[in-house]
């Protein structure tokens, strides 16, 4: 056990890291951050190699016998790839709320997020905290006396942009399938 894992442990006591085969878990519905096969992937890939896995993934048991990938969906990726057959967790019972806040939280950290991945995270958040706290767009703020629309118009240019890039992708697809027929 690396001194990382045994620092983690001494934080989380009640916490219990165990293995589970990577065939029983499942990503997050919705993840909206994409798992490459880039040079980051690469590094991860190596790093797992050489030093195993140092941050468990976070997990929540879902019906059926299986988990939800809450964080570690590089990781898993990465171990499966080097024909890991189990990997670390830490299990947590947790809501469908609570289970998003804590899935962009521990993704939004990472240094290469695109603006169409950070704009479904942001909008994944923003439900979540609308829901808890039942505010809808332009009610007042009691405790700063400002109304809530700021941010709501920020995560309104975050979606179209991130629309728009959506459309983006949708256009340049169908013209390379378009260009490809040609050619055929």
């Amino acid at each position: 056990m690396t001194e990382v894992t045994k620092e983690f442990i001494q934080k989380n006591e009640d916490e219990k890291i165990i293995e589970i085969e990577i065939e029983r878990l499942r990503s997050f519905k919705n993840h909206p951050f994409q798992v490459k096969d880039d040079n980051e992937m690469h590094l991860l890939k190596e790093s797992i190699e050489k030093y195993g896995i140092l941050t468990p993934l976070i997990v929540r048991p879902v019906p059926d016998g299986v988990y939800e990938i809450i964080a570690g969906h590089r990781r898993r990726h990465a171990a499966e790839l080097l024909g890991y057959r189990k990997v670390p967790v830490i299990i947590r019972v947790m809501n469908e709320d609570e289970a998003i806040l804590n899935m962009v939280d521990s993704n939004l950290h990472r240094e290469k997020i695109s603006f169409s991945e950070k704009a479904f995270a942001y909008k994944m958040k923003n439900d979540v905290l609308k829901r808890k706290s039942g505010r809808k767009k332009g009610q007042i703020d009691h405790k700063t006396k400002k109304k809530s629309k700021d941010s709501y118009w920020k995560l309104w240019i975050m979606c179209r942009l991130c629309l728009l890039c959506h459309r983006h992708r949708e256009s340049r697809n169908w013209a390379k399938k378009s260009e490809e027929n040609i050619i055929e």
